[in-house]
């Protein structure tokens, strides 16, 4: 519904406080846009590394970092030693989380990488997820949202000298408790995605318990956050091939208006398309995560709302194409993968059902444009790849090394579906799928 505003006798506009909260929610501030024909209010994106940013959020990150929780609220088991260990690279998180809630587990998780991170549990439920970047703390959250500006950070250390940070969190942001707590949860789920995007690393499980009073309701179990984690990463895959080249320039459509609704997120990105900034740039000014960032390019295009201006004329290699008789050698190959694959599917999906697709789609995060026939690809409801896509990936490669290229990618899938059969179904029916794959596949 259209809602006139008045303008005043100075010029200035006054917003009723109920617009301003449909539109902002509990957000302080705003910045204009400046759009075809029209202005557009949008919460003010905040870099959280720059100025002084960084040491007032660590100051009200003590109490949730990792460190912290284990010195102080982690009870370590009597039986000391590691429980479990491994290479994310080898054994995928979704495959490590899943084992640790289907054995109920008590404990932590501790993943290493360049910053270290922490998943909790409790009879196998995820309880807490904690790390050292202070840019996921729930002070972040608030300030990204506009829920607290920097300056009521700055005033509740100065009230209450730096102590009980999360209490004096809770009291400037003026949120109620459970407002307060479900902004808490959603900043925990926000690190529970972010580490699905981690594809490599050690990591180690420790027996223990963490205090009652440092853990967050979580409201999915272990499972479902697994499965949304993945379906936010197929989502992604699917969504690859439909961005614009990395160097390709960006500008708005002319029919973005003041009335067009918009994300956080699209905003953030909308933001920084001038007409001049490559696709690259836009993900890099947007201060965003880059899978954030891209999603949102993907939605503002799909909606008509950003468009490429033009690209760079280096990009003629993309107008490879297979010859007819590459087209039919290769199509075959593709299609006896393809019956393995979708017989593995089936037998999986006894055993595992609606989580199959949990099980085989972490092979696919992991794969880089330009190396793999696989890249931007995910499963289909069968199990199959798309063959089409899979012969467009490979026309991109060198013609003497296709064929050489195919069968190997074609395996590493194949493979990784096998360990999968083996942890899921056992010795021997894996046996039994080799075989049926060696009959399918023949001299491949």
């Amino acid at each position: 519904m259209r809602k006139s505003l008045s303008i005043n006798e100075d010029g200035s506009i006054l917003i009723p406080k109920e617009i301003v909260e449909e539109v902002f929610g509990k957000a302080k501030e705003a910045v204009i846009h400046i759009r075809s024909h029209s202005l557009t209010l949008s919460p003010i994106y905040v870099d959280l590394n720059s100025g002084e940013l960084p040491n007032i959020l660590n100051q009200y990150f003590k109490e949730e970092k990792l460190g912290y929780l284990i010195e102080n609220h982690f009870k370590k088991a009597s039986a000391e030693g590691i429980q479990f260990e491994g290479d994310l690279s080898v054994l995928s998180l979704s495959d490590v989380l899943l084992f640790l809630s289907a054995s109920k587990k008590t404990g932590c998780l501790l993943i290493e990488t360049e910053k270290p991170w922490g998943v909790f549990f409790s009879d196998g439920h995820l309880v807490f997820v904690a790390g050292e970047d202070y840019r996921f703390s729930l002070a972040a959250r608030l300030l990204r949202r506009q829920i607290l500006t920097e300056q009521d950070l700055v005033e509740g250390l100065r009230q209450s000298g730096g102590k009980e940070p999360l209490k004096t969190l809770f009291a400037t942001s003026g949120l109620t408790k459970e407002e307060f707590e479900r902004e808490r949860t959603l900043a925990c789920e926000e690190i529970i995605f972010h580490l699905f995007e981690i594809t490599s690393g050690k990591f180690s499980f420790h027996n223990g318990e963490l205090d009652e009073d440092a853990t967050c309701p979580l409201p999915l179990s272990t499972t479902n956050y697994v499965m949304e984690a993945m379906r936010r990463l197929d989502e992604f895959s699917r969504i690859q091939n439909q961005l614009p080249n990395l160097d390709a320039v960006l500008e708005i459509s002319e029919d973005v208006t003041a009335s067009t609704k918009l994300s956080f997120e699209e905003e953030s990105v909308l933001a920084q398309v001038n007409g001049k900034r490559t696709f690259q740039e836009v993900i890099i000014h947007s201060k965003l995560q880059e899978i954030e960032a891209k999603k949102s390019v993907a939605s503002l295009v799909a909606a008509g709302l950003v468009k490429v201006k033009k690209e760079k004329s280096d990009k003629i290699e993309v107008k490879a194409v297979l010859d007819e008789g590459e087209r039919k050698k290769f199509s075959a190959v593709v299609d006896s993968y393809n019956a393995v694959f979708c017989n593995i599917f089936q037998a999986l999906s006894v055993e595992a059902g609606a989580k199959t697709l949990v099980i085989l789609s972490p092979f696919f995060k992991g794969l880089e444009k330009g190396n793999s026939i696989l890249y931007g690809l995910s499963l289909e409801e069968d199990g199959s790849v798309n063959a089409e896509k899979v012969l467009q990936n490979l026309s991109q490669f060198e013609k003497e090394k296709r064929e050489e290229i195919l069968i190997r990618d074609l395996n590493e899938l194949l493979y990784f579906q096998l360990f999968a059969v083996k942890n899921s179904l056992g010795p021997e029916l894996e046996e039994g799928i080799v075989e049926m794959a060696k009959t399918l596949l023949g001299h491949h």
